[in-house]
C-alpha cells in the first residue's frame, strides 16, 4: 500500500444510495455501492476498508488499458441517406439565419 498511513474515504449519499471510495497514495481507489441511511453506510465503511486493503495486496493499480481508443479505431463505412424535396412543393422553409 501507500508509503504513509493516510487513508481517504469519500462518500456520496443520495436517496439512501451511497457511492463510497477508499484510497491511499500509490494505489487506485476502490469503489463500493451501498444502500441505507448515513448510519448504515458509516457502519459499513470498516468492511469496505478491509476489502480495499485485500484488493491492494493483490494489485495496487488497475491494469493498463491496451485497447484502442475510439479515435484510433479504423473508420467504418456508413451509408448516407439524403432527404430531398421537390422545389415545386410548397413548404414553409426556415428563413436564413444570416
Amino acid at each position: 500500500m501507500g508509503t504513509n498511513n493516510e487513508l481517504k474515504v469519500v462518500m456520496r449519499l443520495e436517496d439512501n444510495k451511497a457511492l463510497v471510495g477508499i484510497w491511499v497514495s500509490e494505489c487506485d481507489p476502490v469503489w463500493f455501492h451501498a444502500e441505507g441511511n448515513l448510519k448504515a453506510i458509516l457502519a459499513a465503511i470498516p468492511g469496505f476498508i478491509k476489502q480495499a486493503k485485500e484488493r491492494w495486496e493483490q494489485a495496487k493499480l488497475n491494469p493498463k488499458c491496451e485497447s484502442p481508443l475510439p479515435s484510433q479505431a479504423e473508420a467504418r463505412t456508413t451509408s448516407t441517406r439524403i432527404a430531398t424535396t421537390s422545389r415545386t412543393e410548397k413548404s414553409e422553409a426556415q428563413p436564413p439565419m444570416f
